[in-house]
């Protein structure tokens, strides 16, 4: 599952920690009460964290070992790392909140596929993106054509000229299957070669302008310097991705274990917290009580994916155990 797809020997902390990370900030997101554009911090969340998020699945991805993989290995090999369980969620998730769905084929086809209900969008954009990269990626002209296309998904769905485009694109079509592309194609690139990976002094304080901008512009929606606060915050944003996986094979002090748990299960995580943070977005609470809510909430999503992964690695390490006793004892 490229949400958790960089197989090592040793296993590489980095990747899962930065994910445990990331996940813990999309999480809380999720348990807001207020929209978006209601809440400050749901505001500054929402300017980066898919994008990075985007950013670490394609830095996961090594050219070398996916290039060589054929159409339909591809297929089965994401259809068993993330495809299925997205599958088998999606008709849980919309049998609960979009009984709808299940009311015609084009209502099915439109919830399921088109216009994912919540966050299932992730998964089919990310295995459309893989699909694109993987038919394009092994030329330096089908390269081009990927930046073309990753250029024009942002700019045409993603800003204000969204508007020039026909209704029945906009009416049936999630904006993030093609807008949001451009940053896994930067993390592949990045990771490949394809493009430089930029020192870190730089890449802060360019997150640090993204920072102030997107701030500045809650309370100054005018669309253009909103993007351009969503777009400068999100290429800051991803492009510490790299240095943060890098610092962060290291175990992180106390938090460490619960991170490379929610990391290792994100996939699992992603698609089954909304289940639980679900509730929490139908009361009007104040922002206070909505924070500590949220957090206590977030808490204890990760506290259980923690637990979880531990009981697993006991239950997988036991034969080992019983068979050393079992040796110690002849």
């Amino acid at each position: 599952m490229p949400l958790g797809a960089d197989h090592r020997t040793p296993r590489d902390l980095g990747p899962d920690q930065l994910k445990g990370i990331l996940l813990v900030i999309v999480i809380f997101g999720h348990t807001f009460t207020q929209g978006v554009g209601e809440s400050w911090t749901k505001w500054m969340i929402y300017g980066f964290h898919m994008p990075a998020f985007l950013f670490l699945s394609g830095y996961l991805i090594v050219w070398e070992r996916f290039g060589s993989r054929s159409p339909g290995s591809l297929v089965r090999h994401y259809w068993r790392r993330m495809l299925a369980a997205w599958l088998v969620v999606s008709l849980a998730w919309n049998a609960w909140t979009e009984p709808g769905s299940y009311s015609s084929v084009s209502a099915f086809v439109r919830v399921m596929f088109l216009e994912p209900s919540f966050h299932l969008w992730y998964v089919p954009m990310l295995f459309g993106s893989l699909l694109v990269l993987r038919m394009l990626g092994g030329s330096v002209a089908g390269r081009g054509a990927l930046g073309g296309i990753a250029l024009a998904g942002i700019l045409l769905l993603q800003t204000p000229l969204r508007g020039q485009l026909p209704a029945v694109v906009l009416e049936n079509i999630d904006a993030r299957y093609a807008g949001y592309f451009v940053w896994f194609l930067l993390g592949v690139a990045v990771r490949n070669g394809w493009l430089p990976r930029i020192p870190l002094p730089p890449v802060l304080l360019v997150t640090a302008v993204g920072l102030a901008l997107r701030a500045w512009t809650y309370d100054h929606r005018e669309p253009w310097w909103a993007v351009a606060g969503f777009a400068v915050l999100s290429v800051g944003a991803a492009m510490c991705v790299p240095a943060a996986r890098d610092a962060l094979r290291s175990p992180v002090p106390l938090a460490g274990p619960a991170l490379r748990a929610v990391g290792q299960l994100s996939l699992y995580v992603y698609l089954l917290h909304p289940f639980v943070t679900h509730a929490l977005r139908t009361p009007q609470v104040d922002w206070l009580r909505s924070m500590l809510l949220g957090g206590a909430v977030t808490i204890s999503i990760v506290v259980a994916a923690w637990a979880w992964a531990a009981a697993t690695e006991l239950r997988a390490r036991r034969p080992e155990v019983v068979a050393v006793t079992s040796q110690t004892s002849q």
